[in-house]
């Protein structure tokens, strides 16, 4: 390789990696770590009763909505089967008001009052309770178009019961929630605004139901049964129900973001891992991978002595291309490095080593045939390159296949394995080449015992 062509080559690698850290070291960028790193919660939502894919599949929807609206970086929400839905979460403390947030079905349902009895008034005692079934979907659902009887607490702490018809609308109409001071009764509050579409229908069910009260459930649950004194031509309404400034947002944010389609309870086994233990995970992963490298550089100066500092070079210029991509993509696409993702990154340092190895030996062989270094650079090369790009296609492919099939952090294995292999092909030829190319041209380079060559070439090719 002639010396010009050399220097352009390696030109190139540093303009790359400047283009790739200017952003960086402006931005303040570092690896976003995942759940095994960072601590957080995994947990799989089991739907109850039966469910379809189709129905899992928006459920998993809905609850990705929920959670990034909650702000929370880097979730992975996942439909697996046909009924569960895997969460994993970094970095989050409140684990219980985001589980309750995720899970909660948010069924909300407007339906006339027919009756109101206090304990002591007649019938009361008569009137039964309507306890819905969740883990029978049929009958969960059917009791939408049915009358039911709920409770609520009246003014003297005495238990109301409340005869309600079937429902008129449904929550599928709200297009927007918002928590609200209540200046009223203390507490928080929920605005709601309908679509557009829902809105004519909210206005015809408000003018029919002048003088009557409207009664709002939410999953069940009777939060406020209001007296409709006016129409409500604008498609905004209340929920009231004395809510917690936390329970008010929570609320207005699952409503806002639609109801499950079916209901789900999270696994008992809620995997929480803390700060702390992923720190400690961190540390281990970065020890093995400073291990990994000080025992590859050692061999490596070892077997060749001066072309091992070369490929000292290149696994340092290797570890900067990998940060620096690690850094961007957590950046731009919220791509997460986890435990699984330092693995993949330690077993490329073999990779990487093993390309320098391919082209040495074979360089070693072009010396004892009695070729100079000069000579045999390119002609080794040549012949190793085919070899470095047979063994990294064959990496690739089974990185690729791996991250199409896996699930969880196995992706993150095989996805870092798979930028290492395209980044060994390109560090070999267009830094380890350049750059053996051009210490040939050195006298002292020219020497085989410098280059792990044990014996003196019996002569030399100009």
């Amino acid at each position: 390789m002639k010396t010009g062509r050399a220097l352009i080559y390696l030109a190139v690698v540093a303009a790359l990696l400047l283009g790739m850290y200017l952003p960086i070291i402006i931005g303040g960028y570092s690896p976003s770590l995942g759940l095994d790193l960072e601590g957080g919660v995994s947990v799989t939502l089991q739907a109850v009763g039966e469910a379809s894919k189709e129905q899992v599949e928006k459920a998993s929807d809905i609850v990705r909505n929920r959670v990034n609206a909650l702000g929370l970086a880097g979730p992975v929400v996942a439909a697996q089967g046909n009924n569960r839905i895997l969460v994993q979460i970094p970095g989050i403390q409140d684990t219980e008001r985001v589980l309750s947030i995720i899970g909660s079905t948010a069924q909300l349902q407007f339906r006339e009052v027919l009756e109101m009895l206090e304990p002591g008034q007649e019938g009361y005692d008569e009137l039964e309770v309507t306890v819905p079934d969740p883990e029978d979907i049929e009958a969960y659902q059917s009791l939408k178009d049915q009358e039911i009887v709920l409770t609520s607490e009246g003014p003297g702490g005495e238990v109301l019961k409340i005869r309600m018809g079937p429902t008129r609308l449904t929550g599928d109409i709200i297009a927007d929630a918002q928590p609200d001071v209540d200046d009223e009764k203390g507490g928080y509050r929920i605005l709601f605004q309908l679509t557009d579409e829902a809105a004519q229908q909210f206005s015809e069910l408000t003018t029919e139901m002048v003088g009557k009260q409207l009664a709002i459930v939410l999953d069940y649950s009777l939060e406020s049964f209001p007296v409709v004194n006016e129409p409500i031509p604008g498609g905004e309404g209340v929920i009231s129900g004395d809510f917690s400034r936390e329970d008010a947002r929570d609320l207005a944010l699952v409503l806002r973001m639609g109801a499950l389609p079916v209901e789900f309870e999270p696994d008992p086994l809620v995997e929480t891992i803390s700060a702390t233990l992923g720190r400690d995970s961190l540390r281990q992963g970065l020890i093995a991978g400073l291990v990994g490298i000080v025992l590859v550089v050692l061999y490596m100066l070892f077997m060749y002595r001066g072309l091992g500092v070369v490929t000292t070079l290149s696994l340092a210029v290797f570890g900067l291309f990998i940060y620096g991509i690690i850094c961007l993509l957590g950046q731009f696409i919220d791509w997460k490095l986890t435990l699984a993702g330092i693995a993949g990154v330690v077993v490329s340092i073999g990779i990487s080593a093993d390309s320098s190895v391919v082209y040495f030996e074979r360089l070693k062989e072009e010396v004892r045939d009695g070729k100079t270094l000069r000579s045999g650079v390119d002609r080794a090369y040549k012949s190793a390159f085919r070899t470095i790009i047979a063994a990294d296609a064959a990496t690739f492919i089974t990185a690729f296949i791996l991250w199409i099939l896996a699930m969880g952090s196995v992706k993150g294995f095989a996805f870092t394995l798979g930028i290492a292999t395209i980044l060994d092909v390109f560090i070999s030829y267009f830094f380890t080449h350049p750059m053996v190319s051009l210490l040939s041209r050195l006298e002292t380079y020219n020497k085989p015992r410098l280059i792990g060559v044990g014996r003196e070439a019996s002569g030399s090719e100009a």
